[in-house]
């Protein structure tokens, strides 16, 4: 492990800074390279986990409507008792709203959004083409939907335990029980509920490649339209078995996809 223990346990601190400002910024970049924007349009979030990244994006965005969706219900008061403690105005913005969904199905009509984004979530859904049938659903005709994943199961910090294992691959190495055994072995490096939430983020992971992710996406209906792939210089090791160089090789993806 490289970092000092002051520093890991500032970790869900530097959780927020990244997701409030990083990633909203990433999002609107994404869509002002084709020349779209949010701004006073309605959009959901499908996967909006603690909410931060969606309060973000109304600050960055100014979307009409923002609407996060996530089978584990977003805590409005939690959101902003660490907006606030982040010097962010504690109020939440009327614009943003959090809806509870099931595992397979958003709780709204057809066509009711304009633009829908997705944030490091395909990783973790059981069902990939249910989800993007989904999100094809809710998408206006004309409407875009966003998508990053980051990282792919089979790349070198697919584990998402970047912080315990720096070196990667321990997902490929190792089997995920012996692998929670040594994080809970190890020194703390947070508190109690962030470990227990990347915890359950590694045992969500559903292994989906590139090609997976482009095929669910086509039988969900939806067309991808513009793709930057994430990558990085590194050493292949010789204990992980055999596995594609590609899926080894491609850390993430952000792409733009439309009605097919």
């Amino acid at each position: 492990m490289t970092e000092s223990l002051e520093t890991r346990l500032d970790l869900p601190d530097i959780w927020f800074r990244e997701h409030f400002h990083e990633v909203p910024n990433q999002i609107a970049e994404f869509f002002g390279s084709v020349g779209l924007t949010l701004e006073g349009h309605r959009v959901a979030d499908v996967g909006s986990g603690d909410g931060i990244v969606d309060l973000g994006l109304v600050h960055r965005a100014r979307p009409a409507q923002l609407v996060g969706f996530d089978i584990r219900p977003t805590d409005p008061a939690s959101l902003s008792e660490r907006a606030r403690a982040a010097g962010v105005p504690d109020q939440l913005p009327a614009e943003l709203s959090f809806q509870q969904c099931s595992d397979l199905a958003l709780p709204c009509d057809d066509a009711s959004f304009e633009y829908v984004v997705s944030w490091s979530t395909f990783e973790h859904v059981s069902d990939p083409a249910a989800t993007a049938a989904e999100i094809g659903r809710i998408l206006r005709p004309d409407g875009t939907l966003f998508l990053q994943l980051y990282p792919f199961f089979h790349s070198a910090h697919g584990s998402h335990l970047w912080t315990w294992f720096p070196n990667g691959f321990e997902q490929l190495r190792h089997a995920p029980d012996d692998i929670e055994a040594a994080i809970r072995a190890a020194p703390e490096v947070s508190t109690a509920e962030w470990l227990e939430d990347r915890l359950a983020d590694f045992h969500s992971l559903n292994r989906l490649t590139v090609d997976e992710l482009e095929d669910a996406l086509e039988r969900g209906g939806l067309r991808i339209r513009l793709v930057e792939l994430m990558t990085h210089r590194f050493h292949v090791p010789d204990d992980i078995g055999r596995h594609r160089l590609l899926d080894l090789a491609v850390d993430g993806i952000k792409l733009l996809a439309t009605h097919a």
